[in-house]
């Protein structure tokens, strides 16, 4: 039988700036539902945190401007 190494799987640090934006689905429909928004909303993906069957998956925030 052949003995097979196998070394650790290194992955050098990359700067945010030169790795590509990778997007999730929420986060796809968080940029598609900013774009027909008002001027001055906002919405985040956020982690749910508040007693709900959602808590910790990803939902969406909308923020509404504050003046």
């Amino acid at each position: 039988m052949t003995d097979v190494r196998i070394d650790d799987f290194l992955l050098r640090e990359v700067p945010e700036a030169d790795s590509p934006r990778i997007g999730t689905p929420m986060q796809r429909a968080a940029n598609q539902l900013q774009r027909v928004l008002p001027h001055g909303w906002r919405v985040e993906v956020v982690e749910a945190t508040y007693p709900t069957v959602r808590n910790g998956q990803p939902v969406l925030r909308l923020l509404l401007p504050e003046d």
